[in-house]
């Protein structure tokens, strides 16, 4: 039973036609969009023993609470704020593309979304510069357009969150800079937004945004970077830009995350498992683990 978020729909009902091409027997797989009632109805309903939610935080957490003492399994993957963490003896151009992709991708509605750049301030100045270059040659429009790198996003909701939270960041003194890109008249865009000079005490630094947003911090050490990196209740991805594979080893298992990239971003192998630490939700996708939760066995971890 797949349940698409009310706002995205369309891609479900085309899988959904895919399948009815395929003739895959009647009930197999069976798509119903709908709310938040529709949701809550598949989620209690007696003939469910295994719930999966990919959403909000808030949404898991309800989940998890109507859930209690039935029994039924559940895994979540929630909300992130993750970090890319880019060293001074980093390939710079390369870390510019792997930022850029990790949160303008999907114009940055991603759960593991790379929404926050932690950059070591000996090359803040200048890694930034080479940011903003390449975030001005970004081609915000038509989402179906192939040439398009950043489309609209998902709602007028989801559209007044990011432009709120974008208020709130300069009202908490962060720098604000945005691309000079033309936004088409009609729909929800949102042009690429980079806050620099930004604190980990402020709430763009904290909350997850779900929008093109991206907020830059400085560190000077690993153990700062480490510091500021775990400075959040989510704990979905992370990514460390550095030539020195034990900094990169040292700084992953420092990390509170899920995931941990090595000079790279949103990568994702089918075999290896994803899921989240601490709000980001619990469980794992893909591998052995994700699907060991879909099954009873005598070792739940062992297939």
């Amino acid at each position: 039973m797949l349940k698409p978020a009310e706002t995205t729909p369309v891609t479900a009902l085309i899988l959904a036609e895919i399948l009815a091409d395929a003739d895959l027997p009647p009930g197999v797989v069976n798509i119903l969009p709908g709310a938040g009632d529709v949701g809550s109805a598949i989620v209690n309903h007696a003939g469910v023993d295994k719930v999966a939610f990919t959403g909000s935080t808030p949404v898991g957490k309800r989940i998890q609470s109507e859930l209690a003492g039935t029994g039924k399994k559940l895994t979540l993957e929630l909300g992130g704020k993750g970090a890319n963490i880019v060293f001074a003896d980093a390939a710079i151009d390369q870390a510019v593309e792997g930022v850029v992709s990790g949160i303008f991708f999907n114009q940055g509605q991603v759960c593991c979304a790379g929404s926050r750049l932690l950059v070591q301030e000996s090359v803040a100045e200048e890694f930034l510069e080479r940011l903003k270059r390449r975030v001005e040659t970004l081609r915000v429009g038509e989402p179906l357009d192939k040439n398009t790198d950043v489309g609209a996003v998902n709602s007028q909701m989801q559209y007044d969150k990011i432009t709120g939270l974008v208020e709130v960041g300069a009202e908490e003194g962060a720098g604000v800079w945005t691309s000079s890109c033309t936004l088409p008249e009609k729909g929800w865009f949102v042009a690429p937004t980079v806050f620099t000079d930004a604190t980990a005490s402020m709430r763009v630094a904290r909350e997850e945004i779900f929008g093109p947003v991206l907020t830059t911090l400085t560190f000077r050490t690993p153990e700062e970077a480490l510091a500021k990196a775990n400075n959040t209740p989510y704990g979905l991805s992370a990514g460390v830009w550095t030539e020195k594979g034990s900094r990169a080893m040292g700084m992953a298992a420092g990390l509170k995350a899920g995931v941990v990239w090595d000079n790279t971003f949103n990568k994702f192998d089918p075999t290896a498992s994803f899921g989240g630490y601490g709000e980001s939700g619990f469980g794992r996708e893909g591998g052995t683990a994700g699907m060991a939760a879909y099954l009873d066995t005598d070792d739940e971890g062992a297939l």
